[in-house]
């Protein structure tokens, strides 16, 4: 009962509160509104979906009270001035609600721009404290892009291969967005993504119409990294930009690979120029394989191709042949080979159109054909598969034919050789020698105890040293071998990296790296002086020490830096 009595209680008194408190609304005054009471509606959109196939946004304007037509005067603070907003609101009598028409020209309208604008009442005499005297709004058009899911984007000038999210415009699908693209070189100004457009035949650019199909075009694109060279950012650009490369003929590289069942590209390469503003660039507006992008649910196909040229054979009958390798990708069906000391060009055509005879293998094989003469030969290999060629490669052989003499070499004088690289020290007493038949030089007893061969051209002074073995064996990647810079890596030149002769102090200054399969130890330059012997006779024989040399350990080999010297740089300026 004390329960049920308490609760009572505590209700009584409550409504006892309530009483006493209501005698003060008696005297209590209620505002009175006056004017038309011209508002916003709370219930209109904060943002609108705009197009270009419209130009105006339809806003009402609300007032309460009705009985006379009345203009009232609008404001709006758009400070794009994308929008053109009407200065005026007319009612008419008896109307509780007034349109407006909000415009903007639809060719500035660009996918995912959001547009702001705020209209106010001008004059509060028209307002009312119960309504909103002020409406702000946003409008878009969205990018119409869908999802397809994750791909591989892969940069061979940069050196990395990263996944990438890739888009397709809904309403262009021959437009595609590739996400995430630059994350492994960005410094902080990359696009967010990389645009490219599939040309269609009968398209236009740049003036010229497109008459192939499957080529690429893109917009000049950030990829955020700055060299700290020249202080600037790398751009990706379309060759058609660069009056080397301005004519479509000059575009083929820039061009869809396969595609796939669904009408999708499977995969694309992209050949651009990687270039700085106002400094100049890379040129690869000629080459395979820059940039390679696998799209989602692409198997990529391994019609890869190579050849090497293993030396020369000699059977029974004293035939020479040049033994080469060819070595085919896992999807290659055939490939046809043949060899010529002519035109590259014409061999491989020949081979395509069927108007030279070319062997054919159909798995990895090694292959003789017959040479009888010393030369500079090209082995040229295209690989098929479904019918299709799907890769081409030639390989350069400098044959030496059996039935030439081997030539002499003939002591000139002796020098000093200073190691920096891969051993140091200086190597007195070493006898340099002439051969007999080209400008070909010997130091004898080098390195391990090798011979070491390079050319010199006394007419430049310009040398040049071959990939040759060092006679030093590393425990962990066996065989070491040595050669100039631009013999080892085509990304440098000997404009970067000289080889040459100094005549006012007699001394040879090579460029040399020294390397094994998986990469190389060390590189840079090293010297051999001279001390020539001006009677051409034989210098006393110098027996080499065998333990003045200090020999590094190294743990491992290391990849050549990408872009080390100028190769394919260019100071050539964009066209705008």
């Amino acid at each position: 009962m004390k329960k049920y009595y308490f609760n009572l209680f505590i209700a009584l008194m409550a409504v006892v509160g309530f009483t006493a408190c209501s005698s003060d609304d008696d005297d209590y005054q209620w505002a009175t509104v006056t004017g038309n009471q011209v508002y916003f509606s709370n219930q209109l959109p904060s943002s609108y979906s705009i197009s270009k196939k419209t130009n105006s946004i339809t806003v009402p304007i609300n007032r309460v009270k009705t009985d006379e037509a009345i203009t009232v005067n609008l404001i709006h603070t758009d400070g794009t001035g994308f929008f053109n907003v009407p200065s005026t609101v007319n009612f008419a009598a008896g109307e509780a609600q007034a349109n407006i028409t909000v415009t903007y020209d639809p060719e500035k309208v660009a996918y995912d721009e959001n547009h702001k604008d705020t209209i106010k009442i001008a004059s509060s005499d028209y307002t009312t404290i119960y309504g909103a005297s002020a409406y702000s709004f946003s409008a878009m058009m969205p990018s119409p892009y869908e999802l397809l899911g994750n791909g591989t984007y892969k940069d061979t000038f940069f050196g990395y291969t990263t996944t990438v999210k890739i888009y397709q415009n809904t309403e262009q699908p021959n437009v595609f967005r590739i996400f995430n693209a630059f994350d492994p070189v960005d410094d902080g100004n990359a696009e967010e993504y990389l645009q490219i457009t599939i040309m269609k035949p009968g398209q236009e650019l740049a003036g010229q119409t497109i008459d192939t199909e499957g080529l690429i075009y893109y917009d000049d694109t950030n990829s955020g990294y700055h060299h700290p060279t020249y202080d600037a950012d790398v751009l990706i650009c379309h060759p058609y930009g660069f009056s080397s490369t301005k004519d479509k003929s000059m575009w083929g590289y820039n061009r869809v690979l396969e595609y796939q069942n669904d009408g999708t590209p499977g995969e694309v390469q992209l050949a651009p120029f990687y270039y700085m503003n106002g400094v100049g660039g890379w040129n690869y507006s000629q080459k395979d394989g820059v940039i390679d992008i696998v799209f989602p649910g692409f198997e990529k196909k391994d019609f890869t191709l190579d050849v090497e040229y293993l030396g020369r054979l000699t059977d029974s009958s004293e035939q020479d042949y040049a033994q080469t390798q060819i070595t085919l990708g896992a999807d290659l069906e055939s490939v046809k080979y043949a060899v010529t000391d002519g035109d590259v060009n014409e061999l491989y055509a020949g081979i395509v159109n069927g108007t030279v005879e070319a062997p054919e293998v159909t798995s990895t094989s090694v292959v003789n054909w017959p040479l009888d003469a010393s030369g500079t030969y090209y082995f040229v290999a295209v690989g098929y598969a479904d019918g299709e060629e799907k890769a081409a490669v030639a390989e350069t052989i400098r044959f030496k034919s059996s039935k030439e003499f081997a030539p002499t070499f003939t002591p000139v004088g002796t020098g000093t050789f200073t190691y920096t690289q891969y051993w140091k020290g200086d190597d007195e007493g070493l006898v340099i020698s002439k051969s007999s038949a080209d400008n070909t030089y010997r130091i004898s007893h080098w390195g391990a105890d090798v011979n070491f061969d390079f050319t010199w051209d006394p007419a430049t002074n310009q040398c040049t040293v071959p990939a040759q073995f060092t006679g030093a064996v590393d425990d962990s990647y066996g065989d070491v071998f040595v050669s100039d810079l631009p013999s080892y890596t085509d990304e440098v030149t000997y404009a970067d990296y000289p080889c040459a002769y100094d005549p006012a102090t007699s001394t040879f200054t090579f460029n040399l790296v020294y390397y094994v399969g998986a990469g190389f130890f060390a590189y840079g330059p090293e010297t051999f002086t001279v001390a020539w012997d001006t009677n051409a006779e034989a210098p006393a024989k110098v027996v080499k020490k065998p333990s003045f040399i200090y020999v590094p350990k190294y743990t491992s080999v290391k990849k050549m830096p990408q872009n080390m010297g100028r190769k394919n740089f260019t100071t050539e300026k964009k066209r705008h």
